[in-house]
């Protein structure tokens, strides 16, 4: 039903017409002048903005005049059905066949999707096609035909397709490609053989990985989970979330490896290791620096910790501790010593870069920013506790035997073992 506007003296007559979408205009003869601002005052009220030019071209094309009391259109929209065109966000040509394995040339070209991304969309170029834009009240016309279903067919693995805004949206976060049938996929995670990971070349990745075989001399930073189907070796990790490593670490102590989330491996052998929640290992932790802000949890029948450094935020345990040759072995639970690790970590390498300022400005600021962000973050880990009414009990167990020279601390609180001792157990004290 058509929609009607009356000026106030009732002379003007303005009807909003459905099909086409269009505004006509009657004059009443009434003897009485009317100004052109009535006419436009009644076309503001009723909200017309468009379509001006198509009501003179529809009017000379049908040889109309404008007579009294007889309707003549003063805005029309002049609606064309096009075809919309799928519009790829990626280039699809980079990355195929991806269930076979992806090169590090490849990994370094891909773009990432995160969730709620959209991945492709169907469009159409308003402004070639020889219909009008916008309607009569300025809105932009939606012209563009879509076959729901065979789109919705488009949507392949992590992928889905909203229909109302005919686009396809990452469900996570990862590298979009299409696969034989066309159909749009994401891959949400990426497999490497550890062979190809090239020596002192940082390798990023924004998505989870795994890695077949060994890593050896490799620096891979990853914002997701790793998983390590092998040892890792003389290598550097910055892991954003959790690593899970089949085999040891090794040998991994100049930039050591760094866990955002937690850590699962057999052994750690001379190496550093931070983690800032949990840790689990069956075998050794030996002659290492092994650091995390939850519990480090040993296999109950099987696992030792022999010399070096082991710190946690909240609980040790572990089968046996101390090393035959009587090296030095330290287990202490202590505030927030993963941030305090990763503090001391970033001064070092500070105080390396400022031996030349002016070679490495752009690295140094880089890292000063990272130091006040990690000191931020260590004093809100301290409040946090401190302000805290239940935390867990912080406690060290050793199942079986400790071997000295041991230190066992417990915040203030220490005990040094000097002879073989078997079932120790330390928990805070006031």
């Amino acid at each position: 039903m058509a929609k009607t506007y009356v000026n106030n003296e009732g002379n003007l007559i303005l009807e909003i017409r459905e099909e086409p979408l269009s505004a006509w205009l009657t004059i009443k003869k009434t003897g009485k002048i009317i100004g052109e601002n009535e006419i436009l005052a009644l076309l503001e009220d009723a909200g017309i903005k468009c379509g001006f030019d198509e009501a003179v071209n529809y009017m000379r094309l049908h040889s109309l005049e404008k007579e009294f009391d007889v309707p003549f259109p003063v805005a029309m929209c002049n609606k064309q059905e096009v075809t919309s065109i799928l519009h790829y966000n990626f280039n699809p040509d980079i990355l195929s066949y991806p269930e076979n394995g992806i090169n590090i040339k490849t990994l370094e070209k891909l773009k990432v999707f995160r969730s709620g991304d959209i991945v492709a969309e169907y469009s159409c170029n308003i402004f070639t096609q020889s219909g009008s834009i916008y309607d009569i009240f300025g809105n932009l016309i939606d012209s563009g035909s879509v076959d729901t279903e065979q789109a919705k067919a488009l949507a392949g693995d992590n992928i889905a397709y909203d229909i109302q805004n005919r686009q396809f949206i990452a469900i996570k976060d990862g590298f979009p490609y299409l696969d034989e049938q066309g159909c749009i996929c994401l891959l949400d995670k990426v497999s490497l053989n550890g062979n190809e990971i090239p020596p002192e070349i940082q390798v990023k990745c924004p998505i989870n990985m795994i890695i077949e075989g060994n890593v050896i001399y490799a620096d891979i930073h990853c914002e997701a989970d790793i998983s390590v189907q092998g040892d890792v070796q003389s290598s550097t990790i910055n892991c954003v979330k959790d690593l899970f490593i089949t085999g040891d670490i090794i040998s991994s102590n100049k930039k050591g490896i760094i866990v955002w989330g937690n850590l699962e491996c057999r052994s750690i052998h001379n190496s550093c290791v931070l983690c800032r929640n949990d840790i689990h290992f069956t075998d050794n932790i030996e002659n290492s620096t092994v650091v995390c802000d939850g519990e480090i949890t040993g296999d109950w029948n099987n696992s030792a910790i022999c010399g070096g450094l082991t710190q946690a935020g909240v609980a040790i345990t572990v089968f046996q501790a101390g090393s035959y040759d009587q090296s030095k072995t330290e287990i202490e639970i202590a505030l927030s010593p993963f941030y305090r690790n990763m503090l001391l970590l970033l001064t070092r390498e500070l105080i390396h870069l400022k031996e030349d300022k002016e070679l490495n400005a752009t690295a140094i600021a880089e890292l000063e920013n990272r130091i006040e962000i990690y000191e931020r973050a260590l004093d809100e880990k301290l409040n946090q506790i401190l302000k805290s009414e239940k935390q867990k009990l912080k406690k060290i167990s050793v199942h079986d035997v400790s071997r000295p020279p041991i230190v066992f601390r417990i915040l203030k609180h220490s005990y040094e073992v000097t002879k073989p001792e078997k079932g120790l157990e330390f928990e805070e004290k006031d």
